[in-house]
């Protein structure tokens, strides 16, 4: 058996060896581009600190979480190369996938090396509508139609299963070959260069002995979870148990013949094999884990990445996070429940004052109780919980008389609240300092912790994302969740049905102003201090517009939309305005043209015009949103159905939300 096996291993049959090339090439350029920039750094670095340069870190912790992500991110792409050989089913063309990969994967990563990371991503969104543009405009000329989305899928039998089995593993163990061979060949070229040490050589020895095998191994992981994505062959219904149960259920297959198109489409991009397996569930649970142990890592890597800096960097995401917060509460309200609210940034205000006031000497002056100082930054942790309940119980105020109001006048009384409470702290005087805010505010307390560097701060905005995003599913997925999205296709058909109204709408006005109060808790904490000029109108405006921007009631939309709103406001243009005072640069030239037509021009002043510009064209040619949920996707592309027309159904017989899809009770 073991001489079978390396005979299909290392002589692969003719299909095989067409997607091995396919998805290798695909694959190795860009992981040896990241290795080359910073990859082998990490690794040289965390085998001998000593030859490290002194702008990394080289304490113990520090190369123990670089060796972790680095093992995880190789580890990742190996099982990654088994899964996407096994889960392809060789319809696509090779060149057609090469394009995407270096669109997708490798101009990123250059921009990314050359600009930075917001910058080299902020390219990223001109390049790639750009490509979407083209490619249109190609398959058009072409007369280019999908397949058919059911035409690779198949029921296995086990001599197929077993195939892909072994496809998988050929994918590894190749990947794993070829990685290994041309890393080797790049530090025998450094060795005899006399740049790299006698260890680190060695090192690249073990490395490509290692790779092979780990390879081999993690591909017949592969193949396992892609197994689990086939239709089963007791489905087949010709034979075995498959036809006593087909008269209980339908079988997978049969509930994808009668979807529409868009959601057969949908369905099938999930399973094995599929046309597209970069973009299915089993490939995406790899970039989870890639982009879990970047983001984890990160304070730890940015020295490797990008050099010095690093506080301020970590800073500025720090600041990022609670926009992510605030985002993902107004999604409740806006996006789950379609309850339109234009004044989101009271709740903001409510949830900084509620710790700015407990957390600062203005506690003492207005109750007369004074604690050691020492001890005050330790109820941060509760007042976080505090601020988030003070700044729902006034969601639940806010709530309370606009039941009875839709769309406009909705946001004209949300308008109207958002514009009192900022007045109503800047008008307090004895208890907020008026104009001049709070100062002096206490930042979090916890043992060991240095909280005047930026990096607790990160990692306490990645706990509080992390729980928010929890919340957020688990809400989105209840029975409350359902209402919500009730209420917003239809509040009169959901009133109809035995949807409280008022207690729903109380909820999400609520579950928002939570999570906004959380976002201010936080924000005060770090900045050390609030001011009634930080909440105005034009903020709520620029929340409404990450929601917008990101995919109204989509989760990871309304995250990417976020980081993109925050890179434009604080990131990028900010650094175009640095940029255009280095003589000798295009936007020097550009700058100073400007200048002699408008006078004291700077790119942060048309911070507005630049969110009016991408709203506007977001609306035009992406209504639904950079990363839309599946139900706005659908209700905003109309593509055309097959089988059963416009009677088409969205969820397949049989399968969870039948009944409600078809009305059923």
């Amino acid at each position: 058996m073991s001489t079978a096996i390396s005979s299909g291993m290392l002589h692969p049959a003719p299909d095989t060896r067409r997607l091995l090339i396919k998805w290798i090439v695909a694959l190795l350029v860009p992981v040896i581009v990241f290795t080359l920039w910073s990859g082998e750094s990490i690794i040289n670095a965390v085998i001998s600190p000593a030859t490290a340069s002194g702008d990394v870190p080289s304490d113990p912790i520090s190369l123990i979480e670089a060796a972790v992500f680095t093992a995880a991110f190789y580890v990742a792409v190996l099982l990654l190369a088994g899964y996407l050989v096994a889960a392809d089913s060789g319809r696509r063309g090779t060149i057609e996938l090469w394009l995407d990969v270096l669109i997708f994967a490798l101009v990123p990563l250059i921009f990314v090396i050359l600009f930075g990371l917001i910058i080299g991503l902020a390219l990223c969104a001109v390049v790639w509508p750009a490509y979407f543009y083209g490619r249109s405009l190609v398959r058009k000329a072409r007369h280019y139609e999908p397949p058919p989305p059911l035409e690779s899928l198949k029921v296995m039998n086990d001599e197929q299963r077993a195939a892909l089995m072994s496809r998988a593993s050929a994918g590894g163990l190749w990947f794993g070959i070829a990685f290994a061979a041309v890393s080797l060949i790049v530090d025998l070229v450094y060795f005899f260069t006399g740049t790299l040490p006698v260890i680190l050589l060695i090192w690249a020895i073990v490395r490509t002995l290692i790779l092979p095998v780990a390879g081999y191994f993690l591909g017949r992981l592969a193949g396992v979870i892609a197994l689990r994505r086939a239709l089963p062959q007791s489905e087949n219904g010709n034979g075995g148990n498959g036809v006593g149960r087909g008269r209980d259920r339908l079988s997978r297959r049969q509930q994808l013949e009668v979807l529409s198109t868009t959601r057969a489409r949908e369905e099938a991009q999930d399973l094995v094999p599929n046309d597209l397996p970069l973009r299915s569930s089993g490939a995406q649970r790899f970039y989870l884990i890639l982009l879990l142990a970047f983001v984890l890592f990160y304070p730890v890597l940015d020295p490797f990445l990008f050099g010095s800096g690093t506080d301020g960097r970590l800073d500025g995401f720090g600041n990022a996070g609670y926009y992510v917060i605030l985002a993902l509460g107004l999604n409740i309200v806006v996006g789950f429940a379609g309850l339109l609210d234009l004044g989101y940034v009271a709740f903001f205000a409510i949830g900084s004052y509620a710790w700015g006031m407990v957390g600062s000497t203005q506690f003492g002056l207005l109750t007369g109780i004074h604690v050691n100082p020492q001890l005050w930054p330790w109820f941060f942790w509760p007042m976080l919980l505090g601020a988030a309940l003070i700044a729902a119980f006034f969601g639940v105020l806010l709530g309370a008389p606009t039941l009875r109001l839709r769309g406009d006048y909705l946001a004209i009384v949300t308008l109207g609240f958002g514009e009192i409470v900022p007045v109503i702290f800047l008008e307090l005087d004895k208890y907020t300092n008026g104009i001049n805010g709070i100062v002096g505010v206490y930042s979090p307390a916890l043992p060991g912790v240095d909280w005047t560097s930026s990096t607790p701060y990160y990692y306490l905005i990645l706990a509080l994302i992390a729980f928010v995003i929890f919340a957020n599913i688990r809400l989105r997925d209840s029975r409350l969740g359902r209402a919500w999205i009730a209420i917003r296709e239809d509040e009169v058909a959901a009133a109809s049905s035995g949807v409280n109204l008022v207690n729903t709408k109380l909820f999400a006005f609520a579950a928002g102003a939570f999570f906004s109060g959380i976002a201010g808790a936080f924000h005060t904490a770090k900045l050390g201090s609030v001011s009634p000029d930080s909440f105005g109108f034009g903020d709520s405006v620029i929340y409404l517009a990450m929601v917008v921007i990101g995919g109204i009631g989509s989760i990871p939309g309304v995250i990417v939309g976020a980081l993109a709103v925050y890179a434009v406001n604080e990131f990028i243009l900010a650094q175009l305005d640095s940029l255009a005072a280095v003589p000798g640069s295009v936007l020097f030239t550009i700058h100073n043209g400007i200048t002699h037509v408008i006078p004291g021009f700077t790119f942060g002043n048309i911070r507005n015009l630049v969110f009016g510009i991408i709203l506007v064209v977001i609306m035009i040619f992406r209504p639904e949103g950079l990363i839309p949920s599946a139900r706005r996707r659908r209700e905003l592309h109309h593509a055309e159905e097959e089988g059963l027309g416009g009677d088409a159904l969205d969820v397949a017989p049989g399968a969870p939300g039948f009944e409600t899809e078809v009305r059923v009770e």
